[in-house]
Order: C-alpha cells, then sequence, then structure tokens
C-alpha cells in the first residue's frame, strides 16, 4: 500500500467538514502509487479522492493544479481540486499538501489495446495543442539537469554494460538537443502519460488523471512517453506495431509533426525510455535499505529493456 502518511478516521471527518461534500460514509487507501499518498473518500454526496503531495513543497503544487484547472476548462475530463467553504483549494494535512478532485467513472486498464491507443493518439495530440497556450512554465523537477547528475550519481552502483548505456545515451541527447532544441515544439505536457494514469469505461476514455509531472517541454517527448509504455512489451521492450501504428497515425491525423521533430523521433523516444529507467533506478536504490518501500517501487529493468529495444531500432514515425 502506498499510503506514506496515515490518517485517522478523525482527521478524515475534520477534513471532508470544511468541504461541500456532506458527511464522511468510508475511506480507503489507494495502493498503486509511488510518489504521493491517495486515499478515496465516499460521502454522503458521492466518492472524491484525497492526494497528499510527499515529494512537493506548498507552493510548489498551484503550478500542476493551474494546468489541471486549464485542462478542464478546455474541455477534458481531468480531476481540478474542488474548492473548500473558505474558497481555497490546496490545503495542508499532516504538514503535507493536499487536495480533494472528484472521483471520475470507469476503471484502470489492465493492459492496453490497438482501440485504446488510436483512442489516446487522438486525445494526446488535442491535449498538446490545449496546453501550446497555458502561461505558465515549468521546467520537469527531472529534466536534463536532473538526468545528467542523476545518471552520473547512480552510474558507480550499476553493472558496466549499464552504466556505459545510460551515459552514453545522456551524451547523445545531450549532443543532439544543443543543435536542433529550437526547431522542436514545446508545450505544456503531461509528463507521465502511462495506460494507468488514464480511465476507460469499456472502450470508452472518461478521464486521464496524475498531472504531478506536467511540465513545460518538448511535445515529441511527451509523445514518446506514452508509445514506450502504451504500445511495448514490457518482458522484451519490443514495440507491438499494431499498437504503434494505431497510435502514432491517430497522433498525426490531429497534430502533424514538423521535419525536425520527425527526425527528433528516435531520440526522443531513447531519451524518455532513460528518463523513466533512471527514476526507477533512483527510488529502487533509494529504498534498497527498506523492504516495505522497496516492494512499492516499480521494476527499473522494464524500461531498460525499452530502450535497449529503442537503441537497436526505432521505427519511422510515418512508417505504415
Amino acid at each position: 500500500m502506498a499510503v506514506y502518511t496515515s490518517l485517522s478516521d478523525s482527521d478524515m471527518r475534520g477534513l471532508v467538514a470544511d468541504y461541500n461534500l456532506g458527511e464522511l460514509v468510508s475511506f480507503q487507501g489507494i495502493s498503486g502509487g509511488v510518489e504521493n499518498t491517495n486515499y478515496f473518500l465516499t460521502t454522503t454526496t458521492g466518492k472524491y479522492v484525497l492526494t497528499l503531495f510527499e515529494e512537493f513543497e506548498f507552493d510548489e503544487v498551484p503550478y500542476f493544479l493551474d494546468v489541471v484547472s486549464h485542462l478542464q476548462e478546455k474541455g477534458f475530463n481531468v480531476p481540478a481540486a474542488l474548492f473548500d467553504q473558505q474558497g481555497e483549494r490546496l490545503r495542508v494535512v499532516q504538514d503535507r499538501p493536499a487536495i480533494i478532485v472528484d472521483c471520475f467513472p470507469g476503471d484502470i486498464m489492465d493492459g492496453t489495446t490497438v482501440e485504446s491507443c488510436r483512442i489516446m493518439g487522438k486525445v494526446l495530440a488535442q491535449l498538446h495543442t490545449a496546453g501550446t497556450d497555458f502561461p505558465e512554465q515549468r521546467d520537469s523537477h527531472r529534466g536534463m539537469d536532473w538526468w545528467r547528475s542523476t545518471s552520473k550519481a547512480i552510474a558507480p552502483e550499476l553493472e558496466p554494460e549499464q552504466a556505459h548505456l545510460l551515459l552514453e545515451q545522456v551524451s547523445e541527447f545531450d549532443t543532439f538537443i544543443a543543435q536542433y532544441d529550437d526547431q522542436l515544439a514545446k508545450g505544456t505536457v503531461h509528463g507521465d502519460l502511462f495506460f494507468n494514469n488514464t480511465l476507460f469505461e469499456g472502450e470508452q476514455l472518461s478521464a486521464i488523471i496524475d498531472f504531478y509531472n506536467a511540465c513545460h517541454s518538448w511535445l515529441m517527448y511527451d509523445f514518446a512517453i506514452v508509445v514506450n509504455d502504451w504500445c511495448s512489451d514490457m518482458t522484451t521492450g519490443e514495440l507491438d506495431m499494431d499498437k504503434y501504428h494505431a497510435l502514432v497515425n491517430a497522433y498525426i491525423h490531429e497534430r502533424q509533426p514538423n521535419a525536425a521533430e520527425i527526425m527528433a523521433w528516435p531520440h526522443m523516444l531513447k531519451i524518455a525510455a532513460l528518463r523513466f529507467w533512471l527514476s526507477r533506478l533512483e527510488a529502487w536504490h533509494g529504498a534498497k535499505d527498506d523492504p516495505e518501500r522497496l516492494a512499492q517501487q516499480h521494476d527499473p529493468k522494464e524500461f531498460q529493456r525499452i530502450l535497449e529495444a529503442r537503441v537497436r531500432h526505432v521505427p519511422s514515425l510515418t512508417e505504415n
């Protein structure tokens, strides 16, 4: 159970009483997350989600709330923070920043399908278009500076082949982006749009959730994050080409990348795989002396395999 901050029944009742949500009926910690603490809240008016931010300080959170509010105004089903009776959307609960959001219908898929990939490709392009006019710009807290410093720090902990792969890919991307950065479209992106950050009702997308890696970055990088997760066989790292074509073609039909973005595609797929391999390595090594926390971490080798597969081969963005 990824619940790092435990709340009592009286804690929950006091919090719910400050919102126009009726009376608390029940609450339950949500498993699966590795960065924040989440609870389902059931009240006499409906079902909600309480999030306590474990990695961000209070003044860092409003950016993410503003991103979600912007996208909600654009018509997307996203979990915007609810306001309490004092007109505040961000609270402090057990010394952690906290929000309550609506709980959308639908479930997290067990895995992706060709049809869900097609839907995601179209919606991702729409999300990127909607994010281009968001006025605030925040660099990713796990962007280039982070992966440069973290790769150097963690390389000595790895096998020589792993360390070489990690440092070589960081260097290659640095070389590429130094030349082409200004030619690549940027905007406000989700930054972590894995399939388990969406809810589906059958084959229909009902919501996109968890915007706490949102940032101002390359649209193709965000696109690559989605493709690596939604279209890969996690046991081998290889792309399922039916899913790949469905997602990529739907995206391109909605938003046509420019020539530089098409050229950047192999680099983006590799660095997107590296980013999640590295964050999982960091979490894994940081928790290796804490068995309980270690059991909550995702397997870093999944994204090592994806990176190795992308180094071997990347299909063209327009390949059919």
